[in-house]
């Protein structure tokens, strides 16, 4: 039974849950049941708290491909770690089952709040659609696409924020896009580029979480009918009535943003959940600016659909009418068919002697239906339509008038039927079917088909057919086979198809499609074989070769099953390989980039600084400063260069802003030699000098600070009984000690000591931190 079951005792009548511990956790409630899995509340016995259990439906849980997408999901989910994503917490196995142990959502689901509140306002569902955004960022930074975003996976928590689940058909891209084998999603939100199969990248996520605003909003789905055809859907999607016509109560800026999320074209959305976040962030400040409206339907609508549910009841019953009509035409067509039937045709009676044997006692028209039946399942299997071979097979074995052991034989190759349709799941039902068959029309225990539906039966590696039937040989061996093939032993199952080729058959014989089907396997085999496991310290190369080499031998596998269920596990493994990589890789650069842009040492900055400052380039020295993370035990020598600087470059814009109003005659000299007589203009740069002959421009390092200090004594008072003049002086006197004229930089500091107490104080303490003697007064 599956996990959870209520049971009744027989005797005293007590219920009880079965299989409710599963590893840590004890099942204690269900939560939810969907098309695939079922959802239960559970209690985690370890860090005592209750999580959410999920876990696959028992008739998908031996499917190889559902299976692949439930432990896919687990890994998806467990690799986003974000607020509005749901956590994982473990996968694992108990009683057959696969289950996912993931954090639970105590709230309930956009759907439900849209099934009790109908459409909702704008001020409350753009909110939350800002954090569906985020989550949704989050999954693609992880190379994720969703691919199932609907008002069911989106839930609330107890705080009301979104948490985004149902990661079952998300898809890990190749550089931002990917492609699906299936397209499960709902109709209502499935991007069109999934319905036309082509690749999916997160723009495809966009336009379902639009689709899904459309319908919350509004409080209708953006197309009308949801079980329709590709094409019916597609053609809708192209034609989607305005919100603004659907939703009249909502802001231009609402529906703008909510129809560019849904563009039929994936090229008209946004460029990016950035862009879609900027232009929601608008439409939420028109909403606070203006207010929003409730969402009213008109009596007119409320009236229209009224009309379309009576045509709609209308036209069904009209349809059912004309459907029982046609059903009785086919009915009384096939009856007069099979009265013109006649006995059995030469062709049909020799397949009946090759597949019954001279002995069996049927009479000319039975043995022609039986023949046909089995004829028909034969050629299905040749055909590669399995599962319906399988459902005339068990026609077959269940029909009375076919005698034992004919009947059980068809039993088994109903098995070997969904054991090569890849149906684990659909083959034990089958065997079961097999051994009930056996024992209700009592067949002999010791009989081969007896000892074969045993074996088969089991969980076990065959390692030889235990009694041998000559006639049925072939059906021996190959159910062996298939049964070790689908239990993953290779190297018992090669021996018995090759064995099934050996046997010999009559060339009228229907069994002989067994020896093309036992071929297949062997083929499949040889190029499973050669693909062998990549080495760990593969590259990514390296990975991509074997990517491609596992998805061509894929295509060219000729058999279901395990074969398949082998190569995406290789697939996924390889995947996971590259994933890691990637991570590496983006690591790596991410430590280069850190590297680049780390922040040069303080010795390399402080050498830099007295670069500038030998320049003159006092300003950049000073900005360069403010950017300086010394050393704790380096603070006051930043501090102190830093005070020199910017006194410095007030020093200089004093003298730029001055000498900007008019030309000055002053002589000016150059560490050249040069002399210039009148000073056209200044920056900070430089000045513009005349020597009678030509204007020239030289920068401050050209010229000699002598000259430099003389020029702003002629421009300035240097008065010290003001508070402006000894300001000028403080400048003069760093500028003075940067350009290395100490000796006038001691003399004037000196005298500015005697009349300025604060400068007193802190000049000695400038002179310390960059490792020079403090002044002495005269």
């Amino acid at each position: 039974m599956e996990p959870y079951t209520n049971i009744v005792c027989p005797d005293c009548g007590q219920h009880t849950r079965v299989k409710c511990d599963l590893g840590n956790y004890r099942l204690v409630g269900r939560h939810a049941v969907g098309g695939m899995s079922k959802l239960f509340v559970a209690s985690d016995a370890t860090l005592d708290r209750e999580v959410a259990i999920k876990i696959l439906n028992d008739e998908y849980c031996r499917d190889a491909d559902r299976m692949r997408q439930f432990e896919q999901e687990a890994l998806i989910t467990a690799a986003i770690s974000h607020p509005h994503v749901v956590r994982v917490f473990t996968v694992g196995k108990a009683y057959n089952h696969f289950y996912i142990a993931m954090e639970l959502v105590p709230g309930e689901s956009l759907e439900q709040r849209m099934a009790r509140e109908g459409p909702i306002s704008e001020d409350k569902m753009l909110p939350l659609c800002a954090e569906i955004i985020s989550g949704l960022e989050a999954a693609r930074d992880a190379g994720l696409i969703h691919r199932d975003i609907k008002p069911g996976n989106i839930l609330f928590d107890a705080n009301d924020h979104v948490k985004i689940v149902d990661f079952g058909l998300a898809l890990v891209t190749q550089g931002g896009v990917a492609k699906a084998e299936e397209v499960w999603a709902t109709p209502y939100y499935v991007p069109p580029e999934a319905l036309v199969g082509e690749q999916e990248d997160f723009r495809s996520d966009m336009y379902a979480l639009g689709a899904t605003l459309y319908h919350a909003l509004s409080g209708k789905p953006s197309i009308p009918e949801q079980s329709q055809s590709s094409s019916v859907i597609l053609k809708r999607k192209e034609n989607i009535e305005p919100l603004s016509k659907t939703a009249p109560w909502l802001k231009p800026e609402t529906v703008q943003f909510v129809e560019k999320a849904m563009a039929f074209d994936r090229n008209d959305r946004f460029d990016s959940y950035g862009d879609m976040g900027e232009a929601l962030a608008h439409a939420v400040h028109v909403i606070e600016e203006v207010g929003a409206e409730d969402p009213i339907y008109s009596s007119e609508r409320d009236q229209r659909r009224r009309r379309d549910k009576v045509m709609v009841t209308v036209l069904m019953a009209f349809g059912l009418i004309a459907l029982m009509a046609i059903l009785g035409v086919v009915v009384f067509k096939n009856i007069g068919r099979k009265e013109k039937q006649g006995p059995g045709s030469e062709d049909v009676i020799k397949f009946n002697a090759a597949m019954f044997g001279d002995d069996d006692d049927y009479s000319p028209e039975l043995a022609e239906r039986i023949g046909k039946l089995f004829r028909k399942s034969h050629k299905h299997l040749q055909e590669g339509r399995y599962l319906e071979a399988k459902t005339t097979f068990e026609k077959l074995m269940n029909d009375q008038d076919v005698a034992e052991p004919t009947a059980s034989w068809a039993g088994v190759e109903a098995v070997i039927a969904a054991w090569l349709a890849g149906d684990t799941k659909q083959a034990e039902v089958a065997t079961a079917a097999l051994s009930q068959h056996i024992q209700k029309r009592k067949v002999a225990g010791n009989s081969s088909v007896a000892e074969l539906a045993r074996q088969i039966s089991g969980y076990e590696v065959i390692a030889q057919v235990q009694k041998q039937d000559e006639n049925m040989a072939v059906l021996q061996l190959m159910a062996v086979a298939l049964k070790n093939w689908e239990l993953g032993a290779w190297d018992r199952a090669i021996p018995m198809f090759k064995n099934v080729e050996k046997v010999v058959l009559p060339e009228e014989s229907p069994l002989m499609v067994y020896h093309d089907l036992a071929k297949k396997y062997l083929e499949d085999y040889e190029r499973l074989k050669s693909l062998a496991p990549l080495p760990s310290s593969a590259d990514v190369k390296q990975l991509g070769v074997h990517q491609n080499l596992l998805k061509k031998t894929m295509n060219d596998l000729k058999t279901k099953g395990r074969s398949r269920f082998h190569i995406q596990v290789w697939q996924t493994r390889a995947q996971r390989h590259l994933k890691e990589l990637e991570r590496l890789e983006q690591e790596a650069q991410q430590q280069a980039r850190e590297e680049k842009t780390k922040p040069p040492s303080y010795q390399e900055q402080m050498a830099q600084f007295r670069k500038l400052m030998t320049a003159s380039k006092f300003s950049e020295a000073q900005q360069l400063l403010a950017r300086v993370s010394p050393p704790k035990g380096d603070l006051a020598q930043r501090d102190a260069w830093q005070y020199l600087a910017k006194s410095a470059t007030t020093f200089m814009r004093d003298l730029e802003k001055e000498l900007v109003k008019n030309p000055v005659e002053l002589e000016v000299l150059s560490v050249n030699g040069d002399r210039y007589q009148v000073i056209v203009s200044a920056n900070l740069d430089g000045l513009k000098l005349n020597d009678d002959a030509r204007e020239v421009f030289q920068p401050w390092s050209n010229i000699e600070p002598d000259s430099v200090l003389n020029v702003y004594r002629n421009m300035f008072e240097l008065n010290l009984e003001t508070l402006d003049g000894q300001r000028l002086t403080e400048h003069a006197i760093c500028y003075a000690w940067l350009m290395g004229l100490s000796d006038k930089a001691e003399l004037a500091a000196s005298d500015l000591s005697e009349v300025n107490s604060n400068f007193e104080k802190r000049w000695p303490a400038i002179m310390d931190a960059v490792g020079e003697k403090p002044l002495k007064k005269k």
